[in-house]
């Protein structure tokens, strides 16, 4: 008599047909990469762009500071607060997740400008004495 050979037994995972499985888990890591995909695209749709006029506030600081009758060492401090000050505050505006652009690179007149808010926030801390750094 000859013997037939026995079917190989079904693999399973915890009682269950190992295709299903890794079908469910490919099923279930397909979902939640969709669902964070969805959330990313809504997060970047909400960004703003805007705008500020670096080089005018640096150049508007130059020239009163140009008119102050202050010693080398004290004008290369006040630069360095008023640069650190104008960082803090540009870095304030990104902190939202905004987009800001130097005005000066930016072709189009779509974008919001926050050159007056940056300026008014870099006076509050140079008035307050902070060094931001």
């Amino acid at each position: 008599m000859s013997e037939r050979p026995s079917a190989s037994p079904t693999r399973t995972i915890a009682g269950w047909p190992a295709g299903r499985v890794i079908g469910a888990a490919f099923l279930a890591a397909n979902t939640l990469w969709g669902a964070w995909a969805t959330k990313t695209l809504i997060e970047l749709e909400q960004r703003q762009i805007m705008t500020v006029g670096l080089n005018g506030l640096v150049s508007d600081f130059i020239t009163a500071e140009s008119r102050r009758a202050t010693t080398p060492e004290q004008a290369a401090l006040r630069t360095r607060s008023y640069l650190a000050a104008l960082d803090q505050a540009v870095g304030e505006l990104e902190r939202d997740g905004s987009v800001v652009l130097v005005r000066e690179s930016v072709l189009g007149h779509g974008v919001t400008d926050r050159t007056g808010q940056v300026r008014a926030r870099v006076e509050r801390l140079m008035e307050a004495g902070h060094d931001p750094r």
